[in-house]
């Protein structure tokens, strides 16, 4: 990104830049001259991990990230040791003075296994110059100057698209997450806010979990976050933007719009982050009555969440334990939530991890409340989601700890929150907070009993930030088709423009082509895949267990992943079809296999695999895509796919049997005018 950071997340930053440092020392070394820009962003990205470091020292989980690593371990340091001899910043400086603090408890640092450079993430232990590989032996400097701590300040990586607030000398710790998607290890997971203490997590994001087991697709679903959902299922991956940010006076705004491709809800999440309190404000509007949930990673005190054990099921709400619901008040109700960690067993004190959530929603809505799993390896995490009905809605959160929120008051022209005394002790007035959003910005006017300061908030912003979003190319099929009654229409895929390869290019791999044929009658619709290999056919023999990675096993073998919207469930449907014998192993990656039938004859260096989808005469539009899977015999993992809707310069890697449904194409199905 233009800010330095790798889009999929801080720990695979660490990751994809030490390999990048290797690649560019040798480039270097060789005289070559590398680009200007590159080389800046390339300069910045040792400094991004501690621009994002939450105060208890370790990385934020985000995306795919591994949950709770510490920046303190040889690695980091090394890397560290590395950039700082190339340039000397404030950031770098006041790392190293943390990386080597002698606070830290002493330990194994893992040195030892320097020399395989792994990604083994261990607890932060005390370290020193002696503690890193040879990596930095070879580059880092023969000393250190004197260096001095900094206490981190706020900050916007507006490429990457997260917005951190930090307060309290940095003990205070608020982002939103709006922007890139962070494609095959993004999750979906737009407009995430994320709430930290030197501590405590209030909000977390409990990252990813094992690629080998099922509780993989909790960890990658939109309720496993802190993030506006649509109808109990996940966002499609698209980019949000920004709408405003600024920070003065101890105060901080950011505003971020999201518009999820799968519903077509658009969302506005509003935080404003004052020196004790923060607002959270999400507003929507749909052109259809949907269900809209806004969960929070939090254990709702006075009540028990059940243990959740995983069953292999895949829709989110499914990975529940526990629900209940209580209907809250309308339009001026405001709700007293006490929240705290996940754990049900922690003890109940405000210094363990309570803190307050005062809720306000505009219209009647449902509160409620579930048992799920928490960070890999962790105890059962709690979750609260108000969820509101219609084609529009406004909610509000006030969060802080349980000695500084008095009241909340909304209406349609401001939000006014009154704290408690700093000192309760000494008792005195609370501080009364009006908001107030304008066609300028926010602006906050605080009393304590003679009116203070005007804080005008400004930094709205014209430009959409940028996206990792790839252009169409030239000869992608249009979005939607018209498929007329008994009719038919044929999508050819014939070209690198459709193909996502992994390791070889379309040309490499033999240049492989497919088309996609549909048909139309009274009650079906019939799908025909023709596959040209230009080689002998591969298909894998059926395999409940994928020893390779957590994805169906069929994923790897010459073969059809069919996506689309079925007429009979209104649902998504992902099918994995791959010949065998005289007929067709299907697998259902989601939804279900019952509503499609299949069957498949050879040709010459290819293969055809013919689908039948029921269909009602009632539902106008079809919504399908289509990859074909390749993979030759003598290797394990699948070469690459032909995709239906345009690869779009993606790679097969990560992808899985997942397609992202904002791609597909829509077939209009026309009326009959015989």
């Amino acid at each position: 990104h233009t800010d330095g950071s790798w889009y999929e997340g801080e720990n695979y930053h660490l990751f994809a830049h030490r390999g990048l440092l290797t690649a560019v020392t040798l480039a270097e070394q060789a005289g070559a001259e590398l680009p200007a820009d590159l080389l800046q962003r390339f300069e910045a990205g040792f400094a991004v991990p501690f621009r994002t470091v939450l105060p208890d020292g370790s990385f934020p989980a985000r995306r795919d990230s591994q949950y709770g690593v510490t920046l303190r371990q040889y690695r980091t340091a090394d890397w560290v040791e590395c950039g700082f001899a190339r340039q000397d910043t404030a950031v770098l400086r006041s790392a190293l003075v943390s990386l080597y603090a002698d606070w830290a408890p002493p330990g194994d640092t893992g040195r030892r296994l320097s020399t395989a450079d792994a990604e083994r993430n261990q607890s932060g232990v005390r370290l020193t110059r002696a503690d890193c590989s040879w990596r930095a032996l070879l580059l880092a400097r023969l000393e250190l100057p004197s260096l001095r701590d900094a206490a981190p300040g706020s900050e916007l990586l507006e490429g990457q698209g997260l917005a951190i607030f930090r307060r309290d000398g940095g003990r205070f710790w608020v982002g939103l997450d709006y922007g890139d998607p962070g494609a095959g290890h993004g999750h979906p997971d737009r407009l995430n806010l994320v709430v930290a203490t030197e501590r405590e997590r209030w909000l977390d994001d409990v990252g990813t979990g094992s690629y080998t087991s099922p509780t993989l697709a909790w960890y990658r679903s939109s309720m496993a976050h802190n993030a506006p959902m649509v109808n109990g299922k996940n966002q499609g991956a698209a980019a949000g933007r920004l709408l405003a940010h600024d920070e003065r006076e101890g105060a901080g705004w950011v505003s971020a719009a999201f518009t999820d491709p799968v519903s077509g809800v658009s969302f506005v999440r509003t935080v404003v982050v004052m020196d004790r309190y923060l607002i959270d404000e999400v507003t929507w509007t749909a052109d259809h009555d949907v269900a809209v949930d806004v969960p929070l990673q939090a254990q709702l005190e006075g009540g028990q969440a059940l243990q959740w054990r995983p069953t292999g099921a895949r829709a989110s709400n499914e990975w529940l334990a526990n629900v209940q619901e209580t209907p809250l008040r309308a339009a001026a109700g405001v709700y007293l939530m006490m929240l705290g960690l996940p754990s049900p067993s922690r003890p109940r004190h405000p210094a363990s991890g309570v803190f307050t959530c005062l809720l306000w929603s505009e219209s009647a809505a449902t509160l409620w409340k579930a048992g799920t799993i928490g960070p890999p390896g962790g105890a059962v995490h709690g979750l609260v989601s108000l969820r509101q009905h219609g084609r529009s809605g406004r909610s509000l959160r006030v969060i802080a700890s349980p000695e500084v929120l008095a009241e909340l008051t909304v209406d349609a022209q401001s939000i006014r929150v009154l704290t408690f005394p700093v000192d309760l002790m000494q008792g005195g007035l609370g501080t009364l907070f009006v908001h107030q959003r304008t066609s300028h910005g926010w602006f906050i006017q605080t009393t304590l009993g003679t009116p203070a300061p005007l804080i005008e908030l400004r930094g709205l912003r014209r430009v959409v930030a940028p996206s990792r979003a790839q252009p169409v190319p030239p000869d992608t099929p249009p979005h939607r088709l018209p498929l007329p009654p008994h009719g038919e229409q044929t999508v050819a895929l014939g070209s690198a423009h459709f193909y996502r390869p992994t390791e070889e290019t379309w040309q490499e791999a033999g240049a492989p082509a497919a088309s996609v044929q549909l048909r139309r009658s009274a009650t079906a619709i019939s799908i025909t895949v023709r596959s040209i290999l230009n080689r002998e056919t591969a298909f894998a023999a059926g395999c409940a267990e994928n020893p390779l990675d957590n994805e169906p096993a069929d994923v790897n073998s010459d073969g059809v992943q069919l996506h689309w919207r079925s007429a009979v469930t209104g649902g998504r449907n992902t099918v994995l079809a791959v010949p065998e014998n005289s007929r067709v192993r299907l697998t259902a990656v989601e939804g279900t296999v019952d509503d499609v039938t299949a069957s498949w004859h050879p040709i010459d260096r290819g293969y055809v695999v013919s689908f039948a989808l029921p269909w009602r005469a009632d539902v106008t539009e079809l919504v399908l895509d289509c990859c074909v899977n390749e993979r030759p015999a003598g290797r394990e993992r699948r070469r690459g796919q032909l995709v239906m809707s345009g690869a779009r310069g993606e790679s097969a890697y990560l992808r899985g049997a997942r397609q992202s449904p904002e791609h597909a194409l829509h077939f209009d199905l026309l009326p009959d005018q015989s």
